[in-house]
């Protein structure tokens, strides 16, 4: 069916929506003079608005959605994201579209094959002019890999970096492939067309204002501002520079048994207002018993202690009970969830999911640290009884993008 407005096309899939509950509906609106993002300036192609009873209220809306019918406001679920990031690992990046900045807290890999495949999420604001045809100056964006430098503060809030003497470590130009809005949320898939280094010497990994890790920039070609080919193996490179925080995400399978796959592609994005982001491979054991909208997941942020369950969850899918003990007790948080969206993405499958409950365990007094990801090793520090650090490198990991 063809509508000649977009409010007409919204209308009639929310009378589909009220009369077919269970059912998501999509609109993908092609070349009309005003078939693109409503209030926005006319452009080629905008798809993939999903309308459903669970994700249709808006963000400031009282109405209840599948999350806040356990009880878990939008402030509540904002906070839970706050909390969750308190004990992961924390990037800067530096998004540029359209002339203007924002500052990212989430960007990751999503599929390298046959292209370059990019994923991040932001506020739908932001995004609101962009357009999906590469030839558009509104298709092109750029996001930098920032290196800030902690403060000597004890203050365990980020917000004390000394983020005035930022440098950028690698910076990625991107052409938008496809955006998704889902509660107020823009999903971004792009695809990477250049990489080039910037002026930082080393990229850091940060928890609670200090460093975990401090690596230097590397990629397989002289220093230059200069775009860099080929382009799979360079941001592949580029993406190992970021230091990612372990995760195990754990579901029940239609048939009982419970699952779980390790994950670097977790994302706790601050302007998604309390939503997850994880990727998942086509072909793992753990995609094949996932389900779909509606179903629950969980998702545990690793400590320094659960180093052996990185590579056991990386080929195997079956969770025992043993492990799911360690998982729950050990990490360094947990979060609950309800999947919102997915997406397939070449051979991977975006899921897009909203916090339900967060659960930050006790620690003992070891002090134990979140395990950390980069340059194809695992980094782990934790703290001894008498307050001093011990580093522990562990690697080469199997991990891969």
């Amino acid at each position: 069916m063809t509508f000649d407005r977009l409010p007409q096309a919204v209308a009639f899939l929310q009378q589909l929506v009220d009369s077919h509950p269970d059912t998501v509906y999509g609109y993908c609106a092609m070349d009309r003079t005003e078939a693109t993002w409503p209030d926005a300036p006319a452009k080629s192609l905008y798809s993939a608005n999903i309308f459903s009873p669970a994700l249709r209220s808006e963000p400031n809306s009282t109405s209840t959605s599948s999350g806040d019918e356990k009880g878990l406001s939008a402030a509540e679920r904002q906070q839970a994201v706050a909390d969750i990031g308190h004990h992961t690992v924390t990037n800067y990046y530096r998004c540029t579209f359209d002339g203007a900045e924002i500052e990212l807290d989430n960007f990751r890999g999503c599929s390298m094959q046959p292209e370059q495949v990019v994923l991040f999420v932001t506020d739908d604001e932001f995004f609101k002019r962009a357009s999906l045809v590469a030839e558009d100056p509104l298709n092109q964006v750029r996001v930098e890999l920032l290196a800030p430098r902690p403060s000597t503060s004890s203050s365990s809030s980020s917000s004390s970096l000394m983020l005035d003497e930022r440098k950028t470590g690698v910076t990625a130009d991107l052409s938008l492939k496809n955006i998704s809005v889902v509660g107020g949320c823009a999903v971004v898939q792009a695809v990477v067309t250049a990489v080039s280094l910037g002026e930082a010497e080393f990229v850091q990994a940060i928890y609670r204002d200090t460093y975990l890790a401090k690596r230097a920039v590397a990629l397989d070609v002289p220093r230059s501002k200069l775009p860099f080919y080929p382009l799979d193996k360079q941001t592949k490179t580029l993406l190992r520079q970021m230091p990612s925080a372990m995760w195990v995400v754990s579901t029940s399978a239609a048939h009982g048994e419970d699952l779980a796959m390790t994950a670097t592609s977790v994302t706790v994005p601050a302007a998604a207002r309390g939503m997850m982001c994880f990727n998942v491979g086509h072909s793992s054991a753990f995609y094949a018993g996932l389900g779909g909208v509606g179903a629950g997941v969980r998702l545990f942020a690793l400590s320094t202690r659960q180093k052996d369950i990185v590579e056991r969850y990386v080929t195997r899918a079956a969770l025992g009970k043993e492990d799911r003990t360690r998982v729950e007790e050990e990490c360094m948080v947990a979060a609950s969830c309800t999947i919102e969206h997915t997406e397939d993405v070449q051979d991977h499958h975006i899921v897009l999911t909203k916090i339900d409950g967060v659960k930050v365990p006790e620690k003992d007094e070891e002090g134990l640290m979140p395990l950390v990801w980069q340059h194809g090793k695992l980094i782990t520090e934790s703290r001894s009884r008498s307050g001093r650090r011990r580093v522990l490198r562990v690697g080469p990991c199997a991990l891969q993008y």
